[in-house]
């Protein structure tokens, strides 16, 4: 009879279990190439040739290489941001080596809220100083910028940051002022992959505690 309970017991938590994971969102990342063909790391992990899609960890930034072997290609580098539960498509421009492309971008914020905070990435990289904030030397690829400040409405867009000898990845941060007591709701801008961030997935409780019991239940077997 112990023996059944065990087993019992322990088929419902292989079932259970299961179902848990299933409530996280899968987030992937596609990546492509001018011209395609090339070969994708990403993580310093070898994921295939491009266009190649892989599943990764959703709300966190990747590194990604693209190489192309012949005709004198020069070695893409950077990074794309992937939003949780969403399916990003990026295609990174080879550039000949004769060319004499930037590895690196220029970023420029430009906010009406002064002194607001800027995110790159979910990294802090400092405030709107005279309506504006500039950074040089960041990776190539899609990135996540957040400006915010309290009483104002947040902002969350998706740029790509393209070689500084290419262009300048320009953002127009607008905060809109709440009312007291208001709720600071992030305003998401349109971006070339239409992106957006999703709340966080929420989970079962019911789902959360049946492993749990079952655990209790088999331990409850074993003392008898």
């Amino acid at each position: 009879m112990k023996l059944f309970l065990i087993f019992f017991v322990l088929l419902c938590v292989m079932l259970v279990i299961p179902a848990v994971l299933a409530d996280e969102p899968v987030s992937k990342l596609t990546i492509d190439s001018i011209p395609g063909g090339a070969d994708v790391r990403v993580s310093d992990m070898f994921v295939g040739y491009s266009p190649v899609t892989v599943e990764v960890a959703g709300g966190s930034t990747v590194s990604v290489l693209v190489q192309r072997n012949g005709g004198s290609y020069d070695i893409w580098r950077g990074s794309v941001y992937v939003p949780k539960g969403e399916h990003i498509t990026y295609t990174a421009r080879l550039y000949l080596t004769e060319d004499k492309i930037r590895t690196t971008g220029y970023l420029s914020v430009r906010s009406n809220a002064e002194g607001a905070e800027v995110y790159l990435d979910n990294g802090y990289i400092g405030t709107i100083t005279n309506g504006t904030l500039a950074r040089d030397e960041v990776k190539l690829g899609l990135h996540q910028v957040v400006v915010r400040k309290d009483g104002y409405t947040g902002y969350t867009d998706l740029v790509e940051v393209k070689p500084k000898n290419i262009a300048t990845t320009n953002v127009d941060a607008v905060l809109v002022p709440v009312s007291s007591g208001g709720a600071d709701v992030p305003t998401t801008a349109g971006t070339q992959s239409s992106a957006t961030v999703p709340p966080a997935p929420t989970k079962s409780p019911v789902c959360a505690v049946l492993p749990v019991i079952a655990l209790l239940g088999v331990g409850a077997v074993l003392r008898r």
